[in-house]
């Protein structure tokens, strides 16, 4: 959330932000008045809190008589007003925090304006045999002419795990119904070694590696942001069978758990960067998404996937978002993965703590576009005030900065390698890097396929 001080000296920045992300359920002038209204409010609470107690220090020396039950009928009358004050204050209290929470971080200057992803801004691709390609004034979202044609007519990721049995979509759709898949044979060995592979190098580079919980309280997807807006996204575990009747949801995401591991935590400023990496299993409702991707393994309930995560000073935050970005770009490099670098637009950003966020996407021949790989994101220090995770140095006591990034996101990273690594056959080379931990270097076509 952003500093209450900060929102009542920058109205003008905050209408902008508003306006830009496209935030319709907050209005700026509620909001004002409201936290006008309570800051009066608790004002003459705090006079009558003296008052009480004044009267309450008299009554005490007045044993008997007129006096006393002057005073005594005046403290009742004082007690009576103050509880209808601290009353109408919570009810206050509670809108504000509600309207707060609603109001986004302010994006930074580099991140465009726009109303969807078609107005965010390409800033590189990559290509194997080609390298970074020279766009010229070619950073429109939508075009791809950029990308030469196929070879020969390549199938979709959905053809080549049937015809390699890799994928299976169709028995998990009776076992689990819809947006659910069994990965198998070389599907399961491929996804094992690209992890595998990552962990090694962000083990080389310092990171500390953390199994979260997958369950956790509301309080961590509200911290991160993630609630209230993403809400509707996310499967609640009711208290049915839930130890002390806790509700608990399934993250889609491990940084809610990682940073929410550092809530209340005051760290001495040597101490920070702290940056970590986590590989979990991820749940998603994908409810905005109904009736889009629902073929294959694009858009499913239930993924992999390996993120890093950072605690920072603020003057940290860029070259550590930089130092993602980079990692993303050497394993997709390594892996000789065709993919983009995208600037998200002010209506496309995601979550309401985007500062900056960059997305990496990899290309898919087989269907002839780029699929978000995932995304990196500095949220300042919105996340952290929620969480109340601050540092420490002679001088004073602020608010860490965090930065997260997806990593590696299966399985759209083994749709981009099944289509981009396939022979005229139907066979799919292993990328040569991957071949020691796969033990294989290409997946042939079932023989009773």
């Amino acid at each position: 959330m952003l500093d209450i001080k900060f929102i009542r000296n920058n109205e003008d920045e905050i209408r902008k932000t508003l306006t830009n992300k496209g935030i319709k359920d907050v209005s700026l002038d509620e909001f004002l008045e409201i936290d006008n209204s309570r800051g009066d409010l608790l004002r003459r609470i705090e006079q009558h809190r003296s008052l009480r107690n004044q009267l309450s220090s008299d009554v005490s020396k007045v044993k008997k008589g007129a006096d006393r039950n002057k005073l005594v009928e005046e403290a009742r009358k004082v007690k009576e007003e103050l509880h209808e004050m601290e009353t109408e204050f919570t009810e206050l209290d509670e809108k504000h925090k509600e309207l707060l929470m609603k109001i986004p971080n302010v994006p930074s200057r580099e991140m465009p304006v726009g109303k969807g992803e078609e107005d965010n801004v390409v800033l590189k691709v990559w290509v194997p045999e080609r390298g970074y390609l020279d766009l010229g004034s070619n950073t429109q979202y939508s075009d791809v002419s950029y990308m030469e044609e196929t070879k020969f007519p390549y199938k979709d990721h959905v053809e080549l795990g049937e015809l390699l049995d890799v994928i299976d979509v169709k028995q998990s759709a009776v076992v689990s119904g819809s947006r659910f898949s069994y990965l198998k044979n070389e599907a399961v060995l491929l996804q094992d070694a690209i992890f595998s592979y990552l962990k090694s190098r962000l083990r080389s580079m310092g990171y500390v590696p953390m199994i979260p919980p997958i369950l956790v309280r509301e309080n961590a997807l509200f911290g991160t942001s993630h609630f209230p807006e993403g809400k509707a996204d996310a499967y609640k575990i009711e208290n049915f069978n839930v130890e002390d009747k806790n509700e608990l949801y399934l993250v889609g995401s491990s940084e809610p758990a990682n940073f929410s591991y550092f809530t209340d935590k005051v760290f001495e400023k040597r101490e920070l960067p702290v940056k970590l990496f986590a590989q979990t299993t991820c749940f998603r409702s994908e409810v905005g998404s109904w009736g889009k991707d629902v073929r294959g393994i694009k858009r499913v309930h239930q993924f992999d996937k390996l993120e890093m995560n950072a605690l920072c000073l603020p003057e940290e935050s860029r070259s550590i978002f930089d130092e993602f970005l980079e990692t993303n770009e050497w394993m997709l490099q390594q892996l000789k993965l065709p993919y983009r670098i995208v600037n998200k637009c002010t209506g496309d950003c995601g979550y309401n703590a985007s500062y900056l966020q960059y997305d990496f996407e990899y290309w898919c021949p087989g269907e002839r576009e780029f699929i978000e790989g995932g995304t990196n994101t500095i949220t300042t220090d919105y996340q952290a005030r929620r969480l109340n995770i601050k540092y420490k140095d002679a001088q004073k006591t602020n608010f860490v900065h965090t930065v997260n990034d997806t990593g590696c996101a299966m399985p759209r990273m083994l749709i981009s390698i099944l289509e981009n690594y396939q022979t005229e056959d139907g066979s799919v080379v292993i990328p040569e890097i991957l071949r020691e931990f796969v033990g294989l270097e290409k997946i042939l076509p079932k023989l009773d396929s």
